[in-house]
């Protein structure tokens, strides 16, 4: 059974993170190290996991797949933009098709996860 609170909340976790994240962009306050950020991250999905662990899956899935197009939004940058610090982006950025199509499936896994 579908659990929409959990997506509910772990979509409002992405759009703060990305606000957030945005503001300090904007002010030129760079993320240099992207680690806290992540532990927070992994902290949220590991507490959804305690109530389901198909629903943690599913909320990491899904804040990966939304977290960088919904920061670029409000960065006002194309949909699809990477950034030239964190070596995630460095990566994927000659491998744009490997990017997108990774996002993709993430959405759609994180999808089916909840549905189960």
């Amino acid at each position: 059974m579908i659990d929409i609170e959990v997506i509910l909340t772990t979509t409002a976790f992405v759009l703060a993170s990305a606000i957030i994240d945005s503001e300090h962009i904007l002010k030129k306050e760079y993320i240099k190290d992207h680690k806290p950020r992540w532990y927070l991250r992994f902290a949220f999905c590991l507490a959804i996991s305690i109530y389901s662990p198909l629903n943690g899956i599913a909320s990491g899935l899904l804040f990966y797949a939304l977290f960088d197009q919904v920061l670029n939004f409000f960065r006002g940058l194309p949909f699809w933009y990477l950034g030239t610090v964190a070596k995630h982006d460095i990566f994927f950025s000659k491998r744009k098709w490997l990017y997108i199509t990774v996002k993709v499936l993430c959405l759609i896994a994180s999808i089916t996860l909840f549905f189960i």
